[in-house]
């Protein structure tokens, strides 16, 4: 079963060579970026600095074979920026820091940037570094049965020959599985300080990156100005057994929230008993939706069961965007709609940027030493209990064939330091409680630790509130943050329809932003050049008659109408465009969210333009007709007039086609 796995990690991977041998000492060399930042209009060399930072694939052996970590240097846009370069480690393990953080920096966090350089490094095994620890076996696996309906033990013993043939493969290419730890990663972190010449460092670190951070910490101190850990990890805690509690943690603080808000109560009341009753009517009579690669634009009529149904709402906790929406997600399952989740799961399972092998790795050889007859579940809910020792057996057959050496109790050891640090955690982690968090401070002297009410899995990617406090501890680490922002937050606002006008159609809008299902918008857009044309060709005409001193007869009043009307049709498709534009983008990232479930309340007048358009072009339908059968205006005029109106009903057929015709009614 890869449940664990997924729940844990958001990214993909691809195998590299095998590494290359014998480099002495750690070394940085330039290289083209591995990813595309012009799209973010930023320049190479002058924005941005990639290349591969050379290291021995065992620090033991520095003589023996090396590998390389991919790099990115993000300078500051700041005219004074500071001396210590900020670097961050992303989660997983086996997340990509670069593919994660060069979308967030140069778009929603491109403040992080403004006064600081920002290092950024595929830690060893991930995404860009070389070799890179990819499974395809498991995407393969994905592939040929997302459409079967597999029992547990089916699933499971699928997914271990899926990774055993993994292991074999990366064992065949030549990977030492035993090198790719998070002693060995620490010891990577601090390579880069010295190789870019850094006297010190701020490190981040998010989710597994907190783990790794501690090892820095421990083992490499002296590199270290501070350090932010952000849902935390601590090393004398062991994570993988206690993925169920976590989730049933974060499911219970969901419930509470929703009881608490009384538009929620009110549009959802007994929340849990509603899920617990679709979850079990799904693993009884699962249902079928329909699922499409992004990558490959196949769509897949998957089998979307209660475990897949759990599963997905769990996956949603991580993001703090998606936490509005999980009561009205499900209660539309409670309704058989199931739009949401067939626009939301691609999103996690066809995701391609974690490495698989990277994962295990770790896992095996610092988090596989659990009893799982030890593991509680008699205080959990139901369907959390139900699955948890066997989620924890997995695991550990997994690593019975993985084969890398147990590190032993001295990396499960607390990490105490007096370095300064600051210590993140959300209310919604299903992963990493706010227990966490303290267990993780406690040992620490120099640390200040906030909690945040309305986060999931990560604070300072997603609340502008922890992105203060960790300026304000960056500038002088040694003394508390101002933190006075937190007592101005509120849980999530969650979605009812007091406050969002929930349809489907609001979720094409989210297709089309990511660049798929462009045919009606298309069609939509081509029609409305066509009827704009008018503001130029009537001008255009009413000259030349100027000109040549004609005058225009007199026209009938049908005549008068039907122009008025194709003013009006162009004129209203216009403000139907751009009046969507503005209220889908006036809440950022929040109002796009939003859509996969529904418009803003502040939509709907803008909405009620759309069957006033069709209701226009209707109009503009009946005027064509009776110019032609009453000759009103010249051939050439008909003939354009005709134009117009095959364009009013194309932008009424692109509306009726996308949704957004009948979305009120919806």
């Amino acid at each position: 079963m890869r449940r664990i796995f997924l729940l844990l990690c958001f990214m993909s991977i691809t195998l590299s060579a095998a590494p290359p041998a014998h480099a002495q000492g750690p070394t940085f060399t330039k290289a083209t970026c591995m990813v595309n930042i012009s799209q973010y209009g930023a320049v190479e060399g002058r924005d941005v600095d990639c290349g591969y930072l050379t290291v021995p694939e065992l620090h033991a052996k520095p003589d023996g074979p090396t590998i390389q970590l991919a790099v990115m240097i993000i300078h500051s846009t700041g005219s004074n920026p500071v001396a210590t370069p900020l670097v961050m480690l992303q989660g997983g393990p086996g997340g990509s820091t670069i593919d994660t953080y060069s979308q967030l920096l140069f778009t929603t966090n491109a403040d992080l940037r403004s006064q600081r350089t920002i290092v950024l490094f595929d830690q060893r095994g991930t995404l860009y570094s070389k070799p890179a620890l990819a499974c395809t076996e498991e995407r393969d696996l994905l592939n040929q049965t997302l459409e079967q309906r597999l029992s547990r033990e089916e699933n499971y013993r699928l997914s271990l020959e899926a990774l055993n043939a993994c292991h074999d493969r990366l064992q065949r290419a030549g990977v030492n599985l035993a090198a790719y730890n998070s002693i060995e990663n620490a010891a990577d972190v601090e390579d880069l300080r010295v190789a870019l010449g850094y006297a010190q460092i701020d490190l981040y670190g998010v989710s597994y990156g907190t783990l790794l951070a501690q090892h820095v910490m421990k083992e490499h101190p002296q590199g270290l100005r501070s350090v932010l850990i952000d849902a935390v990890v601590p090393t004398s805690q062991n994570f993988v057994p206690d993925v169920s509690r976590s989730g049933n943690r974060a499911f219970g603080e969901l419930f509470a929230a929703c009881a608490a808000d009384a538009a929620c109560n009110a549009s959802y009341p007994n929340l849990e008993q509603t899920l617990n009753a679709q979850i079990s009517r799904l693993n009884t009579t699962p249902a079928r939706i329909p699922l499409t690669d992004p990558k490959t634009g196949k769509t897949y009529n998957a089998v979307f069961d209660g475990d897949t149904f759990q599963g997905t709402l769990f996956q949603m906790f991580y993001a703090t965007e998606l936490l509005p929406l999980l009561p009205a997600a499900i209660d539309a399952v409670q309704h058989d709609n199931y739009t949401f989740f067939s626009k939301i799961m691609p999103v996690f399972i066809f995701d391609q940027t974690v490495s698989t092998g990277m994962y295990y790795s770790v896992i095996c050889a610092e988090e596989a030493d659990y009893d799982v007859n030890a593991i509680k579940t008699n205080d959990l809910r139901p369907i959390f209990a139900k699955n948890a020792k066997e989620d924890a057996a997995f695991i550990q057959q997994v690593c019975s064939r993985w084969g890398v050496r147990d590190l032993g109790p001295s990396v499960d050891a607390p990490v105490s330091s007096t370095i300064p640090t600051l210590v993140f955690s959300g209310r919604f982690d299903p992963i990493t409680p706010p227990y966490y968090a303290a267990e993780a401070a406690q040992p620490l002297a120099n640390s200040y630790s906030f909690t945040f009410p309305n986060t999931g899995h990560g604070a300072l990617n997603s609340n502008d509130c922890a992105r203060s406090i960790a300026e304000s501890f960056w500038r002088d680490p040694s003394r508390a943050p101002d933190s006075g922002c937190i007592a101005t937050l509120t849980p999530p606002t969650f979605i009812t329809r007091e406050n969002t006008l929930l349809s489907s159609a609001a979720a094409n809008i989210v297709e089309w932003l990511n660049g798929r299902a462009l045919l009606w918008p298309g069609i939509m857009g081509a029609a409305l050049v066509v009827l704009l044309s008018l503001f130029l060709v009537w001008p255009l005409i009413w000259l030349i008659r100027l000109l040549m001193g004609r005058k225009a007869a007199p026209r009938p009043g049908m005549a008068r109408l039907a122009s008025i009307t194709a003013l009006l049709v162009a004129l209203l498709g216009v403000v139907f465009i751009v009046g969507l534009g503005v209220v889908v983008f006036a809440k950022g990232l929040d109002g796009l969210v939003v859509l996969f479930l529904g418009f803003p309340r502040t939509a709907v007048p803008v909405l009620a333009l759309a069957p006033l358009i069709a209701l226009l072009a209707l109009v503009m339908l009946i005027g064509a007709i009776l110019a032609w059968v009453r000759g009103y205006w010249s051939v050439g005029e008909r003939i354009y007039y005709l134009l117009l109106t095959i364009a009013a009903l194309a932008l009424t057929a692109g509306l009726g086609g996308t949704g957004l015709l009948t979305a009120l009614i919806r």
